[in-house]
Protein backbone atom coordinates (compact mmCIF):
# COMPACT_ATOMS: atom_id res chain seq x y z
CA UNK A 1 0.00 0.00 0.00
CA UNK A 2 2.80 2.39 0.89
CA UNK A 3 4.61 1.57 -2.33
CA UNK A 4 1.49 2.47 -4.34
CA UNK A 5 1.34 5.83 -2.56
CA UNK A 6 5.02 6.51 -3.21
CA UNK A 7 4.71 5.63 -6.89
CA UNK A 8 1.62 7.81 -7.21
CA UNK A 9 3.40 10.70 -5.50
CA UNK A 10 6.38 10.35 -7.81
CA UNK A 11 4.14 10.25 -10.88
CA UNK A 12 2.07 13.29 -9.89
CA UNK A 13 4.77 15.57 -8.48
CA UNK A 14 7.26 15.76 -11.34
CA UNK A 15 7.21 19.53 -11.76
CA UNK A 16 10.58 20.99 -10.81
CA UNK A 17 10.65 24.02 -8.57
CA UNK A 18 12.98 26.06 -6.41
CA UNK A 19 12.17 27.03 -2.84
CA UNK A 20 12.14 30.65 -1.72
CA UNK A 21 12.49 31.78 1.88
CA UNK A 22 12.17 35.54 2.34
CA UNK A 23 15.14 36.84 0.29
CA UNK A 24 16.93 33.50 -0.13
CA UNK A 25 16.23 31.04 -2.92
CA UNK A 26 17.62 27.54 -3.40
CA UNK A 27 20.32 27.47 -6.08
CA UNK A 28 18.88 24.32 -7.69
CA UNK A 29 15.52 22.95 -8.73
CA UNK A 30 14.10 19.58 -7.68
CA UNK A 31 10.76 17.96 -8.23
CA UNK A 32 8.13 18.55 -5.59
CA UNK A 33 8.33 14.89 -4.58
CA UNK A 34 11.98 15.22 -3.52
CA UNK A 35 11.31 18.42 -1.56
CA UNK A 36 8.42 16.73 0.26
CA UNK A 37 10.48 13.62 0.92
CA UNK A 38 13.35 15.71 2.29
CA UNK A 39 10.97 17.63 4.57
CA UNK A 40 9.42 14.37 5.79
CA UNK A 41 12.82 12.80 6.51
CA UNK A 42 14.06 15.93 8.30
CA UNK A 43 10.91 15.90 10.42
CA UNK A 44 11.46 12.25 11.28
CA UNK A 45 15.08 12.92 12.21
CA UNK A 46 14.39 15.95 14.42
CA UNK A 47 11.35 14.26 15.97
CA UNK A 48 13.42 11.21 16.90
CA UNK A 49 16.21 13.43 18.22
CA UNK A 50 13.74 15.35 20.39
CA UNK A 51 12.16 12.14 21.64
CA UNK A 52 15.59 10.77 22.52
CA UNK A 53 16.46 13.96 24.39
CA UNK A 54 13.22 14.05 26.40
CA UNK A 55 13.13 10.33 27.20
CA UNK A 56 16.81 10.43 28.17
CA UNK A 57 16.06 13.18 30.66
CA UNK A 58 13.24 11.13 32.21
CA UNK A 59 15.33 7.93 32.28
CA UNK A 60 18.09 9.77 34.11
CA UNK A 61 15.59 11.18 36.64
CA UNK A 62 14.02 7.74 37.14
CA UNK A 63 17.46 6.24 37.78
CA UNK A 64 18.12 8.92 40.42
CA UNK A 65 14.76 8.31 42.09
CA UNK A 66 15.29 4.53 42.16
CA UNK A 67 18.70 5.04 43.77
CA UNK A 68 17.17 7.35 46.39
CA UNK A 69 14.36 4.85 47.05
CA UNK A 70 16.82 1.99 47.52
CA UNK A 71 18.81 4.12 49.98
CA UNK A 72 15.64 5.06 51.89
CA UNK A 73 14.56 1.40 52.03
CA UNK A 74 17.99 0.39 53.32
CA UNK A 75 17.83 3.12 55.99
CA UNK A 76 14.33 1.98 56.96
CA UNK A 77 15.46 -1.64 57.25
CA UNK A 78 18.44 -0.54 59.37
CA UNK A 79 16.18 1.51 61.64
CA UNK A 80 13.72 -1.37 62.01
CA UNK A 81 16.61 -3.64 62.90
CA UNK A 82 17.80 -1.23 65.62
CA UNK A 83 14.34 -0.74 67.12
CA UNK A 84 13.13 -4.36 67.06
CA UNK A 85 15.69 -5.83 69.56
CA UNK A 86 15.04 -3.06 72.11
CA UNK A 87 11.29 -3.76 72.14
CA UNK A 88 11.73 -7.39 73.19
Amino acid sequence: MLMVFVLAAVAVNQQELTLSFALWQTPFALSMFWWLLAAFLLGLFFGALTLLWVSGKYRFRERQLRRDLEKANADLARCRGEIAPSIK
